[in-house]
């Protein structure tokens, strides 16, 4: 199937679940004596993982289709995460950058990659309990960018590291493990590559590698199917 085909799935699936949902809201305004009663509350957050989870698929299917603009890390990077960490609401988790300069611009689509830099960081911020201070440092290696996200959250266990991309595989109690996933996937959409080096007791390294050259509209082709 196409990506047109499968937005078109999402669509109508994410559609029956705002459905149920508003109609369950409904019923819950009308008798909120049901809020007292055995699985409601269970199954109102079921539900509303269920529509999560969705949401983290159809970003999943369709991040292929760049839109990229010329960019420069020094100014982007900034900003994007001054955005981040407001969305946190917290004064404990800080974030220190560190830019070798000069950085050469790249070609980026700006709406993917927030997405993608986002799940990271927001993976450490969830790692440290939402405090300490995560570093993000960036610097040429060949012809890449590497962009090096530090925390000190605690490190990821070695037998659970080879699982670390594949989808619904978490240990977080309420996470759909599509997050790192889909940062994966939009890096490699952009000709890059994504790692890792955890340190257990102490914390992880996620390592982006962009390319410094304009991203080639087949990139999109070695994407997982």
């Amino acid at each position: 199937m196409s990506n047109e085909d499968y937005e078109k799935i999402f669509h109508e699936i994410k559609n029956n679940i705002t459905f149920i949902s508003s109609s369950l809201q409904l019923v819950e305004k009308t008798h909120p004596e049901i809020r007292e009663f055995p699985y409601w509350n269970d199954s109102i957050q079921e539900l509303s993982s269920l529509k999560h989870m969705l949401i983290e698929l159809s970003s999943a299917r369709l991040c292929d289709d760049l839109s990229v603009e010329k960019t420069s890390l020094m100014t982007f990077l900034p900003t994007l995460i001054d955005s981040f960490l407001a969305l946190f609401h917290t004064a404990d988790f800080h974030c220190e950058i560190s830019l070798t300069s000069p950085l050469p611009e790249i070609y980026i689509d700006h709406a993917r990659f927030k997405r993608a830099l986002f799940n990271l960081v927001k993976n450490s911020y969830e790692a440290m309990n939402g405090i300490g201070t995560i570093r993000l440092i960036g610097k040429l290696a060949d012809t890449y960018i590497q962009l090096e996200l530090i925390d000190s959250g605690g490190g990821i266990s070695p037998e659970y590291l080879p699982k670390l991309f594949s989808p619904f595989e978490t240990t977080k109690k309420e996470g759909t493990g599509l997050g790192l996933l889909i940062s994966k996937q939009i890096i490699e959409a952009h000709g890059g590559y994504l790692t890792v080096d955890s340190h257990p007791g102490d914390g992880c390294t996620f390592s982006i590698y962009l390319p410094c050259q304009t991203p080639l509209s087949d990139h999109s082709n070695s994407l997982q199917n």
